[in-house]
């Protein structure tokens, strides 16, 4: 079991270092800090009440859904990184890139990436025909984190898996 557990955690650290130290240039710099937001706190609350307060009922509904699914995963992302206290990349390692410093000091699990998933999750439903355009921004949220220096990317993985699961749960519960 330790040898997985090594595995994983080296593998975590290749990708970390060659995402943020490897892949660097001005350009993705500029792409990286502007894709994120799709997953900022601002964002996840501007896009539902958009959709809420429109007249369309199926842009109202989904609305409803993405704050339901929303509220589920931001909670539990908030009670797993108080409870894991998994410090983030840049606090760590003093060569990372990180030119944005976050004001959680936690990162296990990826907000950003939890809530651009979720996005995408009702959405997609939603939306059949703009899923791949939803999925493809959704993990550029993930990938951009680690990019950025403030998540490592099973941070990134277990977003998605959260997003995932509260999308599920509120599917059973509530739609």
């Amino acid at each position: 079991m330790s040898s997985i557990t090594n595995y994983v955690k080296i593998s975590d650290l290749r990708l970390l270092f060659l995402f943020n130290k490897g892949l660097h240039c001005l350009v993705l710099d500029i792409f990286m800090n502007t894709i994120t937001q799709i997953g900022s706190l601002v964002f996840a609350i501007a896009l539902p009440l958009i959709l809420i307060l429109s007249e369309n009922k199926t842009f109202v509904i989904t609305g409803s859904k993405i704050a339901i699914v929303l509220a589920i995963s931001q909670t539990v992302v908030f009670l797993v990184k108080r409870l894991v206290h998994r410090p983030r990349p840049f606090k760590v390692f003093s060569n990372i890139i990180n030119k944005k410093p976050t004001t959680c000091q936690y990162s296990f699990p990826s907000g950003h990436t939890c809530a651009a998933f979720s996005l995408a999750y009702v959405l997609a439903a939603s939306f059949p025909r703009l899923s791949f355009i939803l999925f493809i921004l959704a993990s550029l949220v993930g990938f951009s984190r680690v990019y950025l220096g403030v998540h490592y990317p099973t941070d990134v993985i277990v977003g998605v898996i959260t997003a995932y699961g509260s999308f599920l749960i509120s599917t059973r519960i509530f739609f």
